[in-house]
């Protein structure tokens, strides 16, 4: 039987920082433990709270989310986690398994294809309203329909008649197709939080607003804290929602200020002079001394985010040969070693390596230069060709200087171009013509769910768009074959070396990215700070909810 064509979960993006190179060489062999967490937690005294409350936690990154609205927020789900809820979660460090949220317990139907959620009792969102069925069905037939946004993460052709508010509790959705894993896929950080869907019809501007203006500014979940004040560019502070049904008895911070410092160098400034309690990414150099120092713990676990290259197919590097040499131009274990300081994960394919399916297999192409200028020669790439590599502040920097050495030594010349992330990513998802766009594109992407159909479809089937992610416009008949029939379908063998072939395709016969490293989720807070769990889908979102500070 076959099923119509859906939008798939769309994965997401990194904001411009930059990214999670921290901590040593000694983590770097963590990387097959998914969710594993390492703690170099000394027993020192941390530094002095001095005048701050301690029932307030003081985090520090190096970007703004200034969007709170989930049914827009393609950037990043920081500052959505604490005020939100979704359906499920997924169970601690696990990413196959879910666990109760705002459904206290769900059911599929024999084949999948409808699923029904019990919703916890007496649920209210911030604005007073009650979160029950008919409110879950509004906020989410929003996020489906939202025209700017993630509509295509919940693959629902028609949510009115699909979502079935059977009673006050009890929510249905029939999906048309079987979803095996639909009780995971609501657990997604993009595209799947419930807000007051009063909030948004009171400040609608219309159908292609549809409240999103007020909720980026002004969100209303159901989560364990409220926005108290956002400040763009500089801080938000978060406080504890008391209506909140998990309680307040466990030792929670009452309040959460999340401050934007880009400077990694005062980023750790603040934590050593006991200014701020945690920090979420560092440069090496930095995490490094506070690796080392007594006062602080270092949590470090892998994730599913893959930093790469990714090729434009339609210009100068159409041939696959061409993109074969710029893999083979690159020494991802020098870089790996001498760059990162270890502190990232060498990938091993296009694809996450935790992700269920893959195996331990290294699919890179090898650093060899002389098979590099052999196979430009092939492809008709002649030397003293340039190409153009794009990339935004702070993020693919350090990584294009060092691809443009190697390519330098065969004859190649490349061009960096800095952009700002906004304007950056309107080349990335736009529509130039392929002498408009430049060559490659340094990012990162990470799936919405452990799925291989969650990462390679936008990325790269055929039948996706630049505004997809497929920003290479990679077209490859058996590859996108793949991943059509990898469509919501369990990882069972069959579907395991269908997906391994995927990676042999993508990775080194028919080029689309040049993967760089895998990022590591590597904390850094005061010794006194616990509660700390990191899920490696949850790519750098905190639950603020049961962190404490130890007594």
């Amino acid at each position: 039987m076959t099923y119509p064509r859906k939008r798939p979960n769309t994965p997401q993006f990194h904001l411009p920082r930059r990214s999670f190179l921290a901590g040593s060489c000694a983590f770097a062999a963590m990387a097959a433990a998914p969710g594993q967490a390492v703690w170099a937690a000394g027993s020192a005294t941390p530094p002095s709270l001095g005048a701050r409350d301690p029932k307030t936690l003081v985090v520090l990154v190096d970007a703004t989310v200034e969007n709170l609205d989930p049914a827009t927020n393609i950037e990043w789900a920081y500052g959505l986690r604490p005020v939100y809820e979704t359906l499920t979660v997924l169970d601690g460090s696990h990413t196959l398994k879910a666990a109760p949220a705002l459904a206290t317990s769900w059911e599929a139907s024999e084949d999948a294809s409808s699923w029904t959620f019990t919703l916890a009792e007496g649920v209210v969102f911030h604005d007073g309203t009650p979160c029950d069925a008919e409110a879950v069905k509004k906020a989410v037939t929003r996020l489906a329909l939202h025209p700017a946004g993630l509509a295509g993460t919940w693959q629902l052709e028609d949510p009115e008649s699909q979502i079935v508010a059977v009673d006050a509790k009890t929510i249905r959705f029939d999906l048309g197709e079987p979803r095996p894993f639909f009780d995971r896929q609501v657990a997604s950080q993009y595209g799947f939080w419930i807000a007051s869907p009063a909030a948004a019809e009171a400040h609608s501007k219309g159908d292609d607003d549809m409240g999103s203006e007020f909720l980026q500014a002004n969100p209303v979940g159901t989560g364990p804290y409220t926005l108290e004040s956002l400040n763009p560019g500089r801080d938000a502070t978060f406080a504890a929602n008391a209506a909140f049904r998990g309680g307040w008895d466990h030792p929670h911070f009452s309040r959460v200020i999340t401050k934007t410092i880009p400077v990694s160098a005062t980023r750790r400034q603040l934590l050593e002079t006991g200014e701020a309690d945690m920090t979420l990414a560092m440069e090496p150099e930095d995490m490094v001394v506070l690796r080392d120092d007594p006062r602080f713990a270092l949590a470090d676990t892998p994730t599913f985010t893959v930093q790469y290259v990714a090729f434009a197919t339609d210009g100068k590097l159409a041939d696959p040969r061409a993109r074969q040499a710029l893999c083979h131009a690159f020494d991802h274990d020098t870089y790996i070693e001498e760059v990162a300081l270890g502190t990232a994960d060498k990938p091993a394919s296009v694809f996450p390596s935790l992700m269920q399916g893959m195996d331990g297999k290294d699919r890179l192409l090898p650093f060899d230069l002389d098979r590099a200028r052999a196979l430009l020669a092939e492809a008709g790439i002649a030397e003293g060709t340039e190409l153009t590599m794009a990339y935004y502040s702070g993020f693919g920097d350090i990584e294009g200087q060092l691809l443009q050495a190697w390519l330098s030594e065969i004859g190649i010349s490349l061009k960096l171009q800095e952009m700002s992330f906004s304007a950056y990513l309107d080349v990335f998802f736009g529509e130039g013509t392929a002498e408009e766009r430049p060559d490659l594109f340094y990012f990162s992407w990470w799936p919405n769910v452990d799925h291989p159909y969650s990462f390679a479809w936008g990325l790269f089937s055929g039948d996706a768009a630049t505004f997809d992610g497929n920003t290479g416009r990679y077209a490859n008949a058996e590859a996108t074959a793949l991943i059509d029939e990898l469509r919501n379908q369990v990882m069972n063998e069959e579907m395991t070396a269908k997906f391994r072939r995927l990676a042999e395709i993508l990775t080194n016969e028919d080029p689309a990215w040049l993967p760089i490293l895998q990022e590591r989720a590597q904390f850094v807070s005061r010794n006194d700070i616990a509660g700390l769990e990191n899920n490696p889908i949850y790519v750098a979102t905190l639950d603020m909810y049961n962190l404490s500070r130890k007594s």
